[in-house]
């Protein structure tokens, strides 16, 4: 079903928008190249070759097969780039979106397969999706009787320097994303009500339809993928409790790799590290890298954290590896990451984690570890 409707002037984006001084973030190499290797299969299905599709980022077709090999946003916009001009099919998008599948995320995509709830894989996904070399960022939220995937309008995303095509095509291919992953988690069954979009009806609207397996409306000024609330609270079919805490820890350590890998975030990273157990404060980490407090807070915040975030993950982290590989007590190891005493460590281990130092541990043992 496909209607054609006009925007609505109280629907805004509620999407975050892509910040602008995030763009020195683009080049960084911090991703395996999954995406890259989905929009070049799908190209090779067009019959453009794996050199032309790669042009001018840099990588070879051996090398975005290579698990070691890390890449950048930069890159997959250089290869959609030049997909949209080798094979200007208007569906290319929904083509290289059905290829990523559960698989095509490793560990990420293992950690919502086996959540308990359908409400924890989303929320799974919103947290970890810098595992997954993101373009456009996507927020989730509750609204009466329906949950909402919102993506951006072509002006969020504005510091990418999309055209209006290259902009189709990444829209296309996250619906597409969306719509296979929630499907190889839930079942077949579980497709969208409804999905809005910002764009006026394209000239591929049908295979968009069949896409998505839903109804599709056009030109509402939002882009949406709306589910049923109640689905929310339903088991995916390889739903396993205690995988799923294993999976978010791992994904947890994969977001501090990357952390560490970039930019500003890395050298904050490094300083906080410097001497464990006695961290400095924000004032004395800027003084190191030759800023002040309030610049160090502004460039943390353009690359999507804080310095009180990458505190706690380095002490998550930290107290993991106590509580893993030593006999310390949970009073030593509060005192050893700075708190002031072992119930304001307890509290803070069960908000980073979901559970208490002790039941971690515990876990350790079962496992074997």
């Amino acid at each position: 079903m496909l209607i054609d409707s006009r925007p609505c002037a109280d629907l805004a984006p509620r999407a975050p928008r892509f910040p602008v001084h995030a763009a020195a973030r683009l080049s960084e190499k911090i991703y395996a190249p999954l995406k890259i290797l989905s929009v070049v299969q799908a190209l090779a299905e067009c019959g453009v070759v794996g050199e032309a599709a790669l042009a001018d980022t840099g990588l070879s077709a051996e090398q975005i097969r290579d698990p070691e090999v890390l890449t950048s946003v930069q890159q997959l916009l250089i290869v959609a780039r030049n997909a949209v001009r080798l094979c200007p099919s208007p569906g290319l998008g929904l083509l290289t979106g059905q290829r990523m599948h559960v698989s095509s995320y490793g560990l990420y995509g293992y950690a919502m397969l086996c959540s308990n709830t359908m409400r924890q894989g989303f929320e799974m996904a919103m947290r970890y999706q810098d595992l997954g070399t993101p373009v456009m960022p996507v927020a989730l939220f509750e609204d009466g009787d329906k949950a909402i995937w919102h993506l951006p309008n072509h002006t969020d995303v504005e510091v990418l320097g999309l055209s209006a095509q290259e902009y189709a095509f990444f829209l296309d291919m996250q619906f597409a994303i969306h719509v296979t992953l929630i499907k190889d988690v839930m079942g077949p069954w579980c497709v969208p009500a409804e999905a809005l979009y910002s764009l006026p009806m394209p000239n591929h609207a049908e295979q968009l339809a069949r896409t998505l397996e839903c109804p599709v409306r056009f030109g509402e000024g939002v882009n949406e993928l709306r589910y049923p609330r109640a689905w929310l609270d339903r088991s995916p079919h390889m739903a396993n409790p205690i995988t799923a805490a294993q999976m978010s820890e791992t994904c947890e350590r994969l977001m501090a790799q990357i952390l560490w890998q970039a930019g500003l975030t890395r050298r904050v990273y490094e300083e906080l590290t410097r001497t464990p157990g006695r961290f400095a404060n924000i004032e004395t980490v800027a003084s190191s890298l030759c800023m002040t407090s309030r610049t160090l807070r502004r460039k943390l915040s353009d690359e999507g954290t804080s310095f009180s975030e990458l505190l706690a993950r380095v002490r998550h982290a930290l107290a993991q590896d106590y509580l893993r590989a030593t006999n310390l007590s949970v009073e030593d190891i509060a005192a050893a990451l700075g708190f002031s005493d072992a119930s304001s460590f307890r509290h803070a281990f069960k908000r980073w984690s979901g559970k208490s130092p002790l039941e971690c541990r515990r876990s350790v043992g079962r496992s074997g570890a």
